[in-house]
């Protein structure tokens, strides 16, 4: 099930965190720098993509992913989806989550 942020509004820039601690076992850390996906789930944007300013990457913890977000279009709700590596080569991980955006 994917998380929800918070809403941000179309001038801002904020970066959302995906806390993947509790897929990860004992000694296990997140690795390389996350893949970033959008997908528009509701409105209307022929770029849903063009939110990411391609600042992503890992907290120090290693176990939250980072990721930049900025514009998008009012009224619109974007799905965010981060695929991780791990330390363990057999384990990928991936979280997401939904961001409205809303003109304040």
């Amino acid at each position: 099930m994917a998380q929800f942020f918070d809403q941000k509004d179309p001038s801002e820039s904020v970066v959302l965190t995906f806390d993947f601690s509790l897929n990860l076992a004992t000694g296990e850390t997140l690795s390389g720098s996350p893949v970033v996906s959008v997908t528009l789930v509701s409105g209307s944007d022929p770029s849903p993509s063009a939110i990411l300013t391609g600042n992503n990457g890992i907290d120090s913890t290693s176990t939250k992913a980072l990721v930049g977000v900025h514009a998008g279009i009012d009224g619109c709700e974007y799905e965010v989806k981060a695929v991780c590596s791990t330390t363990n080569s057999q384990k990928v991980l991936a979280l997401g989550g939904i961001l409205p955006v809303i003109a304040a």
